[in-house]
This record gives C-alpha cells, sequence and structure tokens, in this order.
C-alpha cells in the first residue's frame, strides 16, 4: 500500500521548521555568548585570554547549550521523545564503518577543495585558523572535545532532528541534500562571513556540503546517531592533528594546513 501524497505546503512547512531548527541553534548561541562577552567589562569581570578556555566557552555555548537545547526542547514540544532520534550501541560492522568512514569524509572533502584550487579559488580559513601566535598544543587539547561535545550535539540536532524532520516529508535523498544545505549555511559565521571574499567562502562550504552529504548517507544507511557522532568526531579531531603537525613540524606544510582548517566541521 503506497504512502499518501506529500502536499507542497507540508513540505514548505516541513523545510522551514528544519531551517529554523538550524538556524535557530546559531541565533541561540551568539544570544548567548554575545551578552557574556559584552556585560562582562562593564562589571568589571575580566575574561580568560586562554585562547583554549574561550573556545571551550564557545563550544558549551554553541554546540552544547544551544544546539543540544534546541534539539532537546524539539523533541520535547513536539512530543516526539529521545525515540525519535536513533542512538544505540554500534555493531561490529558499523564499529568498522566509524574507523573507515572519516577518512572517506576527508576524501571527499578534498577532492572538492582541489577542484576549487584548479579553478583558482582558495577556500577560506575556519575560525581556527585565524588565533594569530598560538601554542600549536591548543589543537590537540580540542582533540577531546570534538568527542564530547561538537561530534555528539552537531549530529543531534542536524542528523538526528532535522534530517529526520525533513525525511518526513521530502524521503531520504532530498533530506540528506537539504540538511547538508543548512549544515554548510550555518558555517558562514566561523568562515568570516565571507570575509576571505564571497568565491573563498562557498569554496569552503561545498567542501562542507559534501562531507555533510556523507554524513547524512551514513546516518539513512546505519539509523545509529552514535556511529556518525563519533565519525564526525574522528574527523575533525584528526583535521586537528594535521593542523598541529603542520604548525610545529615546518612552513613547508602550510597548504595542507590551510585545507584541514578550511574542512573543519
Amino acid at each position: 500500500m503506497s504512502e499518501p501524497a506529500v502536499s507542497t505546503r507540508e513540505r514548505l512547512v516541513s523545510f522551514g521548521v528544519a531551517s529554523g531548527l538550524g538556524f535557530g541553534a546559531i541565533l541561540a548561541s551568539f544570544a548567548i555568548l554575545l551578552p557574556v562577552l559584552l556585560g562582562a567589562p562593564l562589571l568589571g569581570i575580566t575574561l580568560p585570554e586562554s585562547p583554549l578556555i574561550l573556545i571551550v566557552l564557545e563550544l558549551i555555548a554553541g554546540q552544547l547549550i544551544a544546539m543540544g537545547g534546541v534539539s532537546a526542547l524539539y523533541l520535547w514540544q513536539t512530543g516526539r521523545g529521545l525515540a525519535y532520534v536513533r542512538v544505540r550501541l554500534p555493531t561490529l560492522v558499523e564499529s568498522l564503518v566509524i574507523v573507515a568512514a572519516p577518512f572517506g569524509v576527508i576524501f571527499v572533502t578534498s577532492i572538492v577543495t582541489q577542484l576549487s584550487l584548479l579553478v583558482g579559488v582558495e577556500p577560506s580559513q575556519h575560525a581556527l585558523g585565524g588565533l594569530g601566535d598560538v601554542d600549536p598544543r591548543l589543537y590537540l587539547y580540542l582533540i577531546p572535545f570534538m568527542f564530547l561535545i561538537v561530534g555528539p550535539f552537531e549530529e543531534l540536532l542536524y542528523r538526528g532532528v532535522v534530517q529526520q524532520r525533513l525525511r518526513e516529508s521530502f524521503g531520504p535523498l532530498a533530506a540528506i541534500i537539504l540538511t547538508s544545505v543548512i549544515f554548510a549555511a550555518i558555517h558562514i559565521p566561523a568562515h568570516g562571513f565571507g570575509r576571505a571574499g564571497v568565491a573563498s567562502t562557498a569554496a569552503s562550504l561545498a567542501a562542507l556540503f559534501a562531507g555533510s552529504l556523507v554524513f547524512g548517507g551514513l546516518y539513512e544507511w546505519t539509523k545509529n546517531l552514535t556511529v556518525v557522532a563519533l565519525v564526525h568526531g574522528i574527523y575533525n579531531s584528526v583535521l586537528l592533528f594535521v593542523l598541529y603537525f603542520v604548525t610545529v613540524y615546518g612552513p613547508e606544510m602550510e597548504e595542507l594546513a590551510e585545507t584541514a582548517v578550511a574542512l573543519v566541521g
């Protein structure tokens, strides 16, 4: 028995809700951080100068509180509950996927990056690449947070909630594509709102879009958020390790470092 057709109105509502969730989390993170950053000096509070502490605070505000909070609020308000988000322990096959898939994502995003370089467009840097003269060990210190905060909470929102919501109206393939558009777009602030140029920012977003397609495909295939969250965490961690290695062991590796910074998602 075929499923009832989904109306255009229902699809527009679905896309509007999904977009609101995706971009709403970013707005929420700004709403949390800006009062702290602007209000602290007025209250005579000296914020820590450590880049690590500031980045961790941003991760807590942006991913943990904003993305986690938006996801929880949506699941609660709609009555979907945690059962809506498919989380379980990985099987043996899924464990092998977790180990191999991050390198598949790197391969896909690297192809997109190389294509942009071939046409003379250099991808813009992620905010992590603009930290200036910092202790390279900072990148290693950030790796645990890729597993504890970034991977779980970005994937909870964008795969567990947004992609699931879109899937109900558009089907799996369109849901993966639309979610990837939203996922890439929310990284615009991290790339300086196009400060490096529209073409450069677009090149970085195209690579993030391609990587997101892989994440979305993995979630649709495994139906297990744990897999995608761990793949995301390993992917970002590998890029951070590359950035550390290049920063420590030579300017001749500068191009590789810039590529890694551009792809952090």
